[in-house]
């Protein structure tokens, strides 16, 4: 029988299940030793298990009851409030086995009804003969246990009454050889101050230590098992089955070091933060909270602690760990001798041993937070008067923020000089907190830093805090800050594009643009591009080819139009952004040749030049930020989404991923997350057409974890529709796009991805070979025109018309090719064009066009369409009873579909082939062996060379993660180092 639930100390029920078991393999196994070795006769009976506060003992014993289905259990807990009435918890231990009072003995029987008050007026403990109570207890037990073994658990044993503590720990001494278990729970420090930190987890003790009771405490000479803290493995494992949503690795190292690994105070903990602290898009405090139960145990020993000693404690709890000096300046500036440390030292709050010299980062934490406000401000004074202001401004900078009440100008403008080399160590998150601190303390010019603070909370993809701090920064606009107003539109603009709520943002931001055009011209262009960009995303294309003008500015024809006429265009230069803004301006106009090679220059400029911040000093200011039309802090329109737009609607794949690779480079090493989440998508869809499927779905998993932690909306498959579509995923590309319709473009807007999304299905058709159904995807991409898709859905709609019988479609779409490709030149393009007139032509010339159509895109890195056009070409030598030169082709084709894992087409390649008189064999992967897109990017880079700590870095996960990712990638691969990781990749099957 247990008794469930028993009081808590803290006055709350304590519900067994609460707070899940993860890990402790390591102390189940010592206490089914324990219990097995009771049942064999080798080991004594009783087991005392001892830690802090939350640190899992309960759900320990609840694990030990439910592996022991064999056992008889009885349970309960101490109570605090029965602290003072004897015997009590025996008692409640003991009422089960009560039926079995009248075997004892008398004087045994005798004792323990003294002990119960059983006796004809007596009291509870009245007069109770301890050692006959003890030997009755033990009699009691063993009788019970005669029958069935017996496991006896006491929980919060620091709460037991005295004398139900003394007849336990006597019966726990007593018993060997009996089929009983006795197993005690109780808090670290209750019985032996040194528990857990001699690293001897399992021992005798035989110590003598008073327990606060000014005696010998009751449990000496009684084995101990010691728990220590969770792993940071297992405290990432207790965070995701809790449900805390996402947390970042390196986030969850952190809060496991600071809370030393207690279950509950990690639990506790991540309730106190917020979504963009755990998911590492926000930072998180320099000293993290403590809950109030393990808080007030550990400062018990602290507030013991001389004044001096305390105060000494705090500056340390408050400096950095990394900077020892910087606390004894500290303590010397108040005065606090450095002999202050050793009553410290003595009572185990410090080792000397740790660098921040806490014994645990917990503790450190607790001192911290457990301090009275008035008191950290102190600290922090003395900490900012002894702190270097150059080598360290940031630091002595926050500290003074720390240590002020109220608003302070001085202070303000000192965190924000202060935010640039803080984001040199610590990235946007930095830059962003010491923003908003600044914003927070400034009597007056807090529109323009809450501003500022917005935008770092966006180059970190921090969305959600950005438009708080912009709500702010909107409050302290006044009448005459139309530059400052018409920055927030645009951070506000931006925000919205987060979020994907495109209704309206064309048309604010071309309005702030005509009202700067004048007065800033780049800040104008800017605010044109990103309003250009909403625009082509969110509206149809020109609702025909040719174009229509219509009245509405933001559809694309005029907003084009409105660009193109804009002040602002008269002084652009020939930065990328200029040149992508009248690139795409003219292809809206409907202008394709003159669109062409400016789209060109700026996918050039992207590759080649220094991109925004690359050549910058720390000195630079923000202004100067906001001046450069070229530059991307990751805030806005990802650049990578319009370069990709201009190098598809010109088939310039080398300038296309040169840009795309450079700016999710810069994203990288920036730290501006939600930038580099859209950069990896579209470093996802140049590696689909380069035929590296692979390290297309390792982009995309990083994108797709990456937009979690930043608080974009979950993509799902729907981002993955082209790989789907080129993998033959029929089931999955059909339910991605009817996502895309469903959510992205009738909640979001984005026609843009809707036309994508038909695109896809049509290549997916096209490999099934139902060209019909190629063609009525097609065909509205066809007539909508837009930037990208527009140029790339033209070969589709050929091969689909043709094939399908529907000859005026394939005409109307080749002679756009052929003037796009004319003026585009790129042997990408030359190559499309050349299979699509070899597809319309007669057969004198047919061969000719196949045949430049496969040499043109040889030379390409678009080995999907490569390998199409020897498919092609293999049909058609095959229907020409050219079985020899068929054969040849399609092998090629074969060999590339199947490489890659394009499975549709490499089915009809298979089938063309047996069709001409040979047989190819489909390559199989076993489950168990097939390499996730994670571990694939792993294991790839670590083919590469780069060390575990650098892709860590690269992939923003911890050291661990990636160590635990090779480990399963060496036994899928079946290898044991890592210079066999590339031969191993290599000739993984695909198929």
């Amino acid at each position: 029988m247990t008794e469930h639930p028993s009081e808590h100390p803290s006055g709350h029920t304590r519900t067994p299940g609460r707070v899940p078991l993860v890990g402790r393999h390591a102390e189940l196994r010592l206490l089914a030793d324990h219990v097995t070795g009771v049942q064999e006769g080798r080991r004594g009976g009783a087991v005392l298990l001892v830690g802090e506060p939350g640190i899992g003992k309960t759900r320990l014993l609840d694990r030990l009851a439910a592996s022991c289905p064999e056992h008889r259990v009885v349970r309960i807990a101490g109570v605090r409030s029965e602290a003072g009435h004897g015997f009590a918890a025996l008692h409640r231990l003991l009422r089960p086995l009560l039926d079995g009072l009248d075997t004892l003995p008398p004087p045994q029987r005798e004792a323990l009804g003294a002990a119960y008050g059983l006796a004809p007026g007596a009291a509870p403990g009245a007069a109770a003969d301890r050692y006959l109570t003890g030997v009755a207890t033990l009699t009691l037990l063993t009788g019970a246990a005669s029958t069935r073994p017996l496991l006896a658990l006491v929980d919060d044993a620091q709460w037991l009454d005295p004398e139900s503590a003394d007849v336990l720990a006597f019966t726990g001494r007593c018993l060997h050889g009996d089929a009983v278990t006795l197993v005690l729970a109780g808090r670290e420090g209750d019985y032996d101050r040194d528990y857990g930190l001699d690293g001897d987890r399992y021992r005798d003790h035989s110590r003598s230590h008073d327990g606060g009771r000014g005696g010998p405490a009751p449990f000496d000479g009684m084995p101990v098992l010691s728990l220590v803290g969770l792993p940071p493995g297992d405290a990432r494992d207790l965070l995701a089955a809790h449900g805390a949503g996402r947390v970042d690795p390196a986030v969850a190292d952190r809060i496991a070091a600071e809370t030393g690994g207690n279950p509950l105070a990690l639990l506790r903990l991540t309730r106190t933060l917020t979504a963009e602290q755990l998911s590492g898009t926000a930072p998180l405090p320099a000293a993290l909270p403590v809950p109030g139960p393990l808080r007030a145990h550990l400062l018990r020993r602290v507030r013991a602690l001389p004044a001096e000693t305390r105060t000494l404690l705090l500056v340390m709890a408050a400096a950095s760990p990394r900077e020892p000096v910087e606390r004894w300046r500290a303590a010397g500036y108040l005065g606090i001798p450095a002999g202050a440390v050793d009553p410290a030292v003595a009572a185990g709050v410090l080792t000397r041993g740790h660098p921040s010299g806490f014994r645990r980062p917990v503790v450190r934490a607790a001192v911290y937070w457990g301090a009275e406000a008035a008191d950290r401000r102190l600290v922090h004074a003395a900490l900012a008067a002894v702190t270097d202001p150059v080598r360290a401004p940031d630091r002595r900078a926050w500290h003074r923020a720390e240590a002020t009440a109220g608003l302070d100008a001085e202070v303000a403008d000192e965190l924000e000089a202060a935010a640039r080399p803080a984001r040199a160590v610590g990235g946007p998150a930095a830059e962003a907190a010491f923003l908003s601190r600044a914003a927070e303390l400034s009597p007056t010019d807090r529109a323009p830093r809450f501003l500022a603070a917005a935008r770092a909370h966006l180059a970190l993809g921090n969305p959600a805090s950005a438009q708080a701090a912009l709500d702010r920064a909107e409050t302290e606009l006044g009448p005459g800050d139309a530059l400052l107003r018409a920055r927030v539109r645009q951070t506000r603009a931006r925000v919205d594009l987060y979020f994907v709520r495109l209704t309206g943002i064309p048309a604010r931001l071309l309005d702030a643009a005509g009202r700067v055009a004048e007065s800033d011209a780049p800040l104008a262009r800017r605010l044109l591009i990103e309003g250009l960009a909403a625009v082509v995303v969110g509206h149809g294309g020109h609702g025909g080819h040719g174009g229509t003008e219509g009245t509405d500015a933001t559809t694309p024809y005029a907003f084009a139009a409105a660009v193109l006429a804009s002040p602002a265009l008269r002084s652009a230069g020939s930065a990328a952004t200029d040149l992508l803004l009248r690139g795409l301006a003219a292809r809206l106009h409907d202008d394709y040749p003159s669109a062409v090679p400016l789209l060109r220059q700026a996918l050039r400029a992207f590759g080649s030049e220094p991109l925004p911040n690359e050549d910058e000093g720390p000195e630079e200011n923000d202004e100067n930020d906001e001046n450069d039309e070229n530059a991307d802090d990751g805030t806005g329109v990802p650049l990578a989404v319009l370069a990709l737009f201009a190098a598809e609607d010109v088939w310039d794949e080398v300038g296309g991923r040169e840009a795309c690779t450079r700016l999710a480079g810069q994203s990288r090493g920036t730290g501006a997350l939600g930038a580099l989440q859209t950069a990896l998508m579209v470093q996802a869809l140049w590696d689909v057409r380069a035929g590296r499927f692979d390290a297309a779905r390792a982009a995309f998993e990083e994108a797709a974890e990456l937009a979690a932690a930043t608080g974009l909306p979950p993509h799902g498959p729907a981002q993955r529709i082209e790989l789907l579509a080129w993998s033959g995923r029929e089931a999955e590309t059909r339910a991605a796009a009817a996502e895309i319709a469903e959510v992205w473009v009738r909640r979001y807007g984005n026609d843009d991805f809707g036309d994508r999304a038909r695109t896809c299905l049509a290549v997916l058709e096209t490999g099934l070979g139902r060209y019909p159904q190629a063609l009525a995807c097609a065909r509205v991409a066809l007539e909508k025109d837009r930037p990208g898709t527009g140029s790339r859905v033209l070969h589709e709609v050929v091969e689909a018309g043709v094939r399908s019988g529907d000859h005026r479609a394939a005409k109307q779409a080749l002679a756009r090719l052929e003037a796009r490709a004319a003026a585009s030149g790129t042997p990408w393009a030359r190559g499309l064009l050349a299979r699509c007139r070899a597809l319309m032509a007669d057969d004198e010339h047919a061969e000719a066009y196949y045949a430049e159509s496969v040499e043109l895109l040889g030379r390409t890195g678009i080995v999907t369409e490569t390998a199409r056009s020897h498919l092609l070409f293999g049909e058609w030598l095959r229907r020409r009873r050219r079985r020899g030169d068929a054969r040849e082709q399609l092998r090629t084709a074969h060999r590339l579909f199947t490489g890659m894992g394009a499975a549709a087409f490499a089915e009809r390649a298979r089938a063309e082939l047996a069709a001409a008189g040979e047989q190819a064999r489909a390559r199989t992967a076993p489950a168990d062996r097939e390499l996730t897109p994670r571990e694939r990017e792993v294991a790839r880079l670590a083919a590469d060379g780069v060390m575990n700590a650098d892709i860590a870095v690269r992939l923003f996960i911890s050291v661990s993660t990636v160590e635990y990712h090779l480990g399963k990638v060496f036994r899928k691969l079946g290898i044991t180092s890592r210079r066999h990781l590339a031969s191993a990749l290599d000739a993984e099957p695909r198929l």
